[in-house]
């Protein structure tokens, strides 16, 4: 059966409904696989779920469609049948709207489409992640003490992070037996190499003391923050 549509319906069901059609008739004839089922989308913290198609290419690539009025956007996560169970998540990388749907191009996720804190939480260095998030939120304090606390979280992230991922109770020889834990492979053994400097180096920079050790200023705790996740993110993402 062939069906002949101009314009797309307003309401969400109705447009449902008139994709259905438009799918069956245009999808046929391109002999591309194209099964109906529910999604969540997901943006940053926020999610809602859509009725669309995950579609299949000859050639294997996998798009999907949805209603014209569904709003999503390009790095929107698309969680397909999540009310099964089942894992099976893309990235949309490009939309196209027509009156007839959204089309959405994606790809499968990569480590570094999750935020360092997700990152943190798979690989269970939850006390890592606390630590960075109070450092995130000790810098927008906007206070010499709120900056200083900021630093100490980092520093605090850092040696929790080596230790729980090492079993050593120290920087230096933590680092130094990241290299086995982490698996890397010759290419990333110099690069780990110049992190263990950095890093010792680091602590000392995040460890003023004394009997005035100076307070840290926003730009100095805004940067220990920003290497700190550099660094947090290289040592859980980039392991084989």
């Amino acid at each position: 059966m062939y069906v002949e549509a101009n314009t797309a319906p307003s309401s969400k069901e109705t447009e449902y409904s008139f994709l259905k059609l438009w799918t069956h008739n245009e999808l046929t004839k391109q002999r591309h696989g194209h099964d109906p089922g529910f999604a969540v989308i997901k943006r940053g913290s926020q999610s809602f779920s859509e009725m669309g198609f995950k579609c299949e290419r000859p050639d294997g690539t996998v798009y999907f469609l949805f209603p014209p009025s569904v709003l999503v956007e390009e790095g929107d996560v698309i969680a397909w049948g999540a009310s099964s169970g089942l894992t099976d998540e893309w990235v949309i990388t490009m939309t196209n709207r027509t009156k007839a749907a959204v089309r959405t191009e994606v790809r499968r996720p990569k480590s570094s489409d999750q935020s360092v804190g997700d990152l943190l939480r798979a690989t269970s260095l939850t006390q890592v992640g606390g630590y960075l998030e109070n450092a995130r939120q000790r810098l927008g304090e906007g206070t010499p003490t709120g900056w200083s606390d900021c630093v100490a979280n980092c520093r605090n992230a850092l040696q929790t992070a080596v230790t729980q991922m090492t079993g050593e109770g120290q920087l230096s020889p933590g680092l130094r037996k990241l290299k086995d834990v982490c698996q890397f492979g010759e290419r990333e053994i110099e690069f780990v190499e110049r992190l263990e400097k950095l890093l010792l180096t680091s602590k000392d920079l995040l460890s003023k003391t004394g009997a005035h050790p100076p307070l840290p200023g926003y730009h100095f705790a805004a940067f220990a923050l920003e290497m700190t996740t550099v660094a947090l993110r290289f040592m859980v993402a980039d392991r084989k």
